[in-house]
């Protein structure tokens, strides 16, 4: 498919939606906790609801405003992501989705088909993703990931599930 350079490729454009839908979600999917919930110890490893949003907002700017987008930064084992940030959570919560859409907005015009700005090579055993439309697909794939960890925290904590009808938490009665 030839595209023309003015027009949004439409795969790019599908993918950041369901990004920032799932982003979305998961800050909406938080609603009605308190400070103390979301920084109570979900899993025997100490993971907390603000650990997950702090992470997934760390990792989504770093596929989107370091890969795709092509800003390099150091990467190594003390890659400075923090998965238990000390901001007030719905100040996460904000940063989160404000950082997503910046992180949208500044590859939208990019080809699905384009290679990604800068990769950390020798990262991950190896792994790569050749294409933005690879990076992106791995980014939502990852997300969703995380979604589905966050009902099971936000279940186990107040017994709110999220529910597609009403499209928001349901509490039980």
């Amino acid at each position: 498919m030839t595209q023309h350079p003015s027009q949004p490729d439409p795969v790019t454009t599908e993918l950041l939606g369901w990004i920032q839908q799932a982003t979305d979600r998961i800050g909406r999917s938080t609603d009605g906790l308190t400070e103390a919930q979301v920084r109570t110890p979900a899993a025997r490893s100490g993971w907390s609801i603000a650990g997950l949003v702090g992470h997934v907002h760390d990792s989504t700017w770093f596929w989107l405003h370091h890969v795709i987008a092509g800003n390099p930064m150091q990467f190594g084992e003390d890659d400075g992501w923090d998965n238990d940030p000390a901001l007030p959570f719905p100040e996460l919560v904000a940063r989160l989705r404000g950082d997503t859409a910046r992180g949208c907005a500044a590859v939208a015009a990019l080809a699905s088909t384009d290679a990604p700005g800068w990769w950390p090579e020798g990262a991950w055993g190896g792994y790569r993703q050749d294409t933005v439309r690879g990076v992106l697909v791995h980014l939502l794939n990852d997300n969703a990931a995380h979604t589905g960890h966050l009902d099971l925290a936000r279940e186990a904590i107040d017994g709110g599930v999220w529910d597609y009808g009403i499209d928001g938490v349901r509490l039980p009665d």
